[in-house]
């Protein structure tokens, strides 16, 4: 790891370093985000150790393997990650894929950001197949995209960006090249971008470029994974480049490398970063607590950046409640429909804000409780020369050390406090 990515043991994250994936020139697919991952530093093992989850939480899987290499594509190394598995099931709907992938994202230990994002990636591909066959949401099934391979490669991205610590950073998304020609699956054959690819694409207002290339450049899972990685598209913010990882895709082509880029790198020229997102908003006068809780909860599993509920008077002097969702710009379509499905409301704002955002650091500290030691996640504000201003315990571990020693969270607040946290050396 390069020096400047880490103080006193805490890595350098957050609006501080952003992470370039470059799909313009061969599109993106699963595979060649796990082989770009790997090629950063992600360890292959850990892909084993995925495929052992997947195999024993989803019904109708077995003998599932994971093969990573180096191959070379247009003479640029890379790394090729290959998933294989045998099925005893030719189908599943997306909601019971959805539930595996839960189950399968706490046996992984994945983080607060890992669950949900395999649950964003599964719910655009599910979407985007009930659009394309006009499905009811719990009738619809998923044919290839519903197989053991897809959810190793959703869960494998989780799990690797997860390990290398990327899952704070900004991340940006060139137009994706979706190929042209046509290909084939369920036994007939459709032109490029294949339907689903289209779909998504379409819901999450997601750039695309077409080329002279006659194959399938992406993939629905690759085009669901990248929109809902990226916060942001179009133009490449202005970084220090740091890491490279390239991840190959199965097939050498003629006319281009097929290969997907991911470079990760500090922001240049500023003591800040800046950030481009949007608040959904609806006022509601006549649905319960309930109703509004769950929609909460629904929207930040969906990969909302932010909900908060303010109290108001409408027309009338009705009292109500207003709903302020943060969220990234490609998100915004989804996360208005689910406000609506969830609500009832006749219609949502989209308001487009920028942002000023300091620069962060994470990392772990030990501490002791009762005689056993934890590993505490902790996040600080960096102020100018990368100097420590304030710190705080992930709130996630706390809950999970509360629920094992039975000490409030107050008290392990203090405990941290009074541990300190690592100054710049």
């Amino acid at each position: 790891m390069c020096p400047r990515e880490r103080l006193d043991g805490f890595n350098m994250r957050g609006s501080g370093r952003a992470v370039i994936i470059d799909a313009g020139a061969s599109g993106a697919s699963g595979d060649k985000f796990l082989g770009a991952l790997v090629d950063l530093g992600g360890n292959p093992k850990s892909l084993m150790k995925v495929a052992e989850v997947v195999e024993k939480n989803l019904p109708g899987s077995k003998n599932i393997r994971v093969d990573t290499s180096g191959v070379e594509r247009g003479d640029i190394s890379a790394r090729l990650v290959s998933v294989s598995s045998e099925e005893k099931v030719s189908k599943r709907k997306a909601a019971d894929l959805i539930e595996s992938a839960r189950k399968c994202s706490k046996g992984l230990g994945l983080s607060h950001w890992g669950a949900g994002f395999v649950i964003s990636v599964l719910e655009s591909l599910g979407l985007a197949e009930i659009r394309v066959h006009g499905h009811s949401t719990k009738d619809i099934e998923l044919h290839e995209l519903g197989s053991a391979d897809t959810l190793v490669d959703i869960l494998g991205v989780a799990y690797l960006v997860d390990e290398l610590k990327l899952s704070g950073d900004k991340w940006w998304c060139s137009p994706i090249a979706v190929g042209t020609g046509v290909t084939s699956f369920s036994g007939r054959t459709y032109p490029n971008p294949a339907p689903a690819v289209a779909e998504i694409l379409r819901a999450h207002k997601f750039p695309m470029k077409t080329s002279n290339i006659q194959y399938e450049l992406t993939t629905p899972t690759g085009a669901a994974i990248a929109v809902n990685l990226a916060s942001g598209t179009g133009e490449v913010p202005v970084i220090t480049p740091q890491k490279i990882g390239y991840g190959a895709g199965a097939k050498d082509l003629d006319q281009v490398a097929n290969l997907l880029r991911l470079t990760v790198g500090e922001f240049s020229g500023t003591d800040h970063a800046h950030d481009e997102v949007v608040v959904l908003e609806t006022n509601l006068d006549d649905v319960s607590g309930e109703v509004i809780g769950r929609a909460v909860e629904r929207l930040m599993d969906a990969g909302a950046r932010d909900v908060s509920i303010t109290p108001v008077f409408m027309k009338k002097n009705r009292p109500g409640q207003l709903i302020s969702v943060i969220a990234d710009k490609a998100k915004s379509e989804h996360l208005a429909e689910l406000l609506m499905e969830e609500t009832g409301t006749l219609g949502v704002r989209e308001m487009p804000v920028s942002r000023h955002i300091s620069r962060r650091a994470t990392g772990t500290m030990a501490i002791e409780v009762k005689g056993k030691k934890f590993q505490v996640r902790v996040k600080r504000a960096l102020g100018v020369a990368a100097h420590s201003q304030s710190g705080k315990a992930e709130y996630e571990d706390l809950r999970r050390i509360s629920n094992e020693t039975g000490l409030s969270i107050r008290d392990l607040q203090q405990i941290v406090k009074t541990r300190g946290i690592p100054r710049d050396g």
